[in-house]
Protein backbone atom coordinates (compact mmCIF):
# COMPACT_ATOMS: atom_id res chain seq x y z
CA UNK A 1 0.00 0.00 0.00
CA UNK A 2 1.67 3.12 -1.02
CA UNK A 3 -0.38 5.59 1.06
CA UNK A 4 1.23 4.60 4.65
CA UNK A 5 1.57 7.52 6.38
CA UNK A 6 3.32 6.67 9.48
CA UNK A 7 6.89 8.64 9.62
CA UNK A 8 7.80 7.79 12.59
CA UNK A 9 6.11 4.40 13.71
CA UNK A 10 5.32 5.13 17.17
CA UNK A 11 1.83 4.06 17.87
CA UNK A 12 -0.74 4.60 20.52
CA UNK A 13 -2.40 1.31 21.24
CA UNK A 14 -6.03 1.46 22.67
CA UNK A 15 -8.54 -1.35 22.68
CA UNK A 16 -12.36 -1.34 21.94
CA UNK A 17 -13.73 -4.52 23.24
CA UNK A 18 -11.30 -7.09 22.28
CA UNK A 19 -9.45 -5.77 19.57
CA UNK A 20 -6.33 -3.66 20.06
CA UNK A 21 -5.73 -0.29 17.70
CA UNK A 22 -2.59 1.82 17.31
CA UNK A 23 -3.01 5.39 15.82
CA UNK A 24 -0.07 7.52 15.41
CA UNK A 25 1.66 8.63 18.57
CA UNK A 26 2.44 12.09 16.81
CA UNK A 27 -1.48 12.63 16.24
CA UNK A 28 -2.22 12.53 20.22
CA UNK A 29 -1.77 15.07 22.79
CA UNK A 30 -3.42 13.22 25.56
CA UNK A 31 -5.19 10.79 27.46
CA UNK A 32 -7.67 12.21 30.23
CA UNK A 33 -10.21 10.11 32.03
CA UNK A 34 -13.66 10.26 31.01
CA UNK A 35 -14.79 14.00 31.49
CA UNK A 36 -18.40 15.84 30.75
CA UNK A 37 -19.99 15.71 28.14
CA UNK A 38 -22.29 18.07 27.04
CA UNK A 39 -25.07 17.35 24.25
CA UNK A 40 -25.30 19.25 21.28
CA UNK A 41 -27.99 19.18 18.92
CA UNK A 42 -27.77 18.01 15.39
CA UNK A 43 -24.69 16.00 16.03
CA UNK A 44 -22.43 13.57 13.20
CA UNK A 45 -22.41 9.88 13.93
CA UNK A 46 -20.95 8.87 16.57
CA UNK A 47 -20.43 12.08 18.23
CA UNK A 48 -21.21 12.10 22.15
CA UNK A 49 -21.48 15.96 22.36
CA UNK A 50 -18.65 18.36 23.35
CA UNK A 51 -16.48 18.64 26.60
CA UNK A 52 -13.93 21.47 27.65
CA UNK A 53 -10.70 20.18 28.83
CA UNK A 54 -8.06 22.65 30.02
CA UNK A 55 -10.38 25.44 28.36
CA UNK A 56 -10.31 23.82 24.97
CA UNK A 57 -13.86 22.75 24.06
CA UNK A 58 -13.35 19.82 20.94
CA UNK A 59 -16.42 17.13 20.25
CA UNK A 60 -15.78 13.60 21.84
CA UNK A 61 -16.40 10.95 19.66
CA UNK A 62 -17.33 7.34 20.78
CA UNK A 63 -14.57 5.19 18.81
CA UNK A 64 -16.21 2.55 20.56
CA UNK A 65 -19.94 2.52 18.88
CA UNK A 66 -17.61 4.22 15.16
CA UNK A 67 -16.02 0.67 15.48
CA UNK A 68 -18.32 -1.69 16.79
CA UNK A 69 -21.97 -0.19 16.06
CA UNK A 70 -22.70 -0.59 20.13
CA UNK A 71 -23.30 2.21 22.10
CA UNK A 72 -21.66 1.56 25.74
CA UNK A 73 -21.89 2.79 28.79
CA UNK A 74 -18.34 4.06 30.11
CA UNK A 75 -16.79 2.11 32.59
CA UNK A 76 -13.86 2.89 35.21
CA UNK A 77 -11.26 1.76 32.19
CA UNK A 78 -12.85 3.74 29.69
CA UNK A 79 -10.68 7.03 28.41
CA UNK A 80 -10.81 10.11 26.33
CA UNK A 81 -7.86 10.45 23.76
CA UNK A 82 -7.07 13.71 22.80
CA UNK A 83 -5.97 13.98 19.32
CA UNK A 84 -4.82 16.87 16.90
CA UNK A 85 -6.32 15.79 13.20
CA UNK A 86 -6.55 19.22 11.23
CA UNK A 87 -5.41 21.67 13.73
CA UNK A 88 -8.52 20.69 15.98
CA UNK A 89 -8.31 18.78 19.28
CA UNK A 90 -10.99 16.28 19.23
CA UNK A 91 -11.69 13.60 22.13
CA UNK A 92 -11.75 9.64 21.02
CA UNK A 93 -13.59 7.45 23.43
CA UNK A 94 -12.37 4.31 23.90
CA UNK A 95 -12.49 1.45 26.24
CA UNK A 96 -8.60 1.34 27.71
CA UNK A 97 -5.09 3.09 26.10
CA UNK A 98 -2.70 0.26 26.94
CA UNK A 99 1.25 1.18 25.59
CA UNK A 100 2.66 3.04 23.05
CA UNK A 101 4.76 0.79 21.32
CA UNK A 102 7.57 0.98 18.06
CA UNK A 103 6.51 -0.69 15.21
CA UNK A 104 8.93 -1.53 12.50
CA UNK A 105 8.02 -1.52 9.02
CA UNK A 106 8.28 -4.94 7.91
CA UNK A 107 5.55 -5.55 10.87
CA UNK A 108 2.76 -4.06 9.06
CA UNK A 109 1.02 -6.26 7.03
CA UNK A 110 -1.39 -4.64 4.12
CA UNK A 111 -3.98 -7.58 3.44
CA UNK A 112 -5.90 -7.13 0.44
CA UNK A 113 -9.37 -5.83 1.91
CA UNK A 114 -7.10 -2.76 2.95
CA UNK A 115 -7.31 -2.10 -1.39
CA UNK A 116 -10.53 -1.51 -0.93
CA UNK A 117 -12.17 1.97 -0.85
CA UNK A 118 -14.49 1.40 1.68
CA UNK A 119 -11.68 0.99 4.11
CA UNK A 120 -9.46 3.94 3.50
CA UNK A 121 -8.75 4.13 7.51
CA UNK A 122 -7.46 1.09 8.15
CA UNK A 123 -3.33 1.67 7.35
CA UNK A 124 -2.38 -1.89 8.03
CA UNK A 125 -2.04 -4.68 10.90
CA UNK A 126 0.46 -5.37 12.78
CA UNK A 127 1.34 -9.05 14.70
CA UNK A 128 3.44 -8.72 17.50
CA UNK A 129 3.72 -12.22 19.43
CA UNK A 130 0.21 -13.78 19.65
CA UNK A 131 -1.44 -9.96 19.27
CA UNK A 132 -3.00 -8.55 16.40
CA UNK A 133 -2.59 -4.82 16.23
CA UNK A 134 -5.21 -2.68 13.69
CA UNK A 135 -3.44 0.06 12.86
CA UNK A 136 -5.65 3.45 11.91
CA UNK A 137 -5.40 6.62 9.87
CA UNK A 138 -6.95 8.86 12.45
CA UNK A 139 -8.07 11.45 10.27
CA UNK A 140 -9.55 9.46 7.44
CA UNK A 141 -11.75 6.91 10.55
CA UNK A 142 -12.68 10.89 11.52
CA UNK A 143 -13.69 11.74 8.18
CA UNK A 144 -15.44 8.12 7.12
CA UNK A 145 -17.35 8.13 10.60
CA UNK A 146 -17.99 12.00 10.92
CA UNK A 147 -17.32 13.96 8.99
CA UNK A 148 -15.08 16.57 9.97
CA UNK A 149 -15.77 19.46 8.33
CA UNK A 150 -19.12 18.89 10.22
CA UNK A 151 -17.39 18.70 13.03
CA UNK A 152 -14.97 22.25 12.86
CA UNK A 153 -18.41 23.62 12.39
CA UNK A 154 -20.01 22.34 15.38
CA UNK A 155 -17.00 23.92 17.48
CA UNK A 156 -16.93 27.42 15.64
CA UNK A 157 -20.87 27.45 16.43
CA UNK A 158 -20.22 26.41 19.99
CA UNK A 159 -17.64 28.84 20.31
CA UNK A 160 -19.78 31.48 19.32
CA UNK A 161 -22.65 30.79 21.58
CA UNK A 162 -20.17 31.56 24.34
CA UNK A 163 -19.06 34.74 23.57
Amino acid sequence: MDNLKFQDFKMLVFKVGREEYGIQISNVVSIERMNSISIYPNMPPHVLGVTSIRNIVMPVVDLRSALTGKLLPPTETTRLILVNVREREIGLVVDTATEVLDIAPDMIQHPNLLETKDVTFLQGISKIGDRLLILLDIEELLQDTTNLDALKDMIDSFKNEES
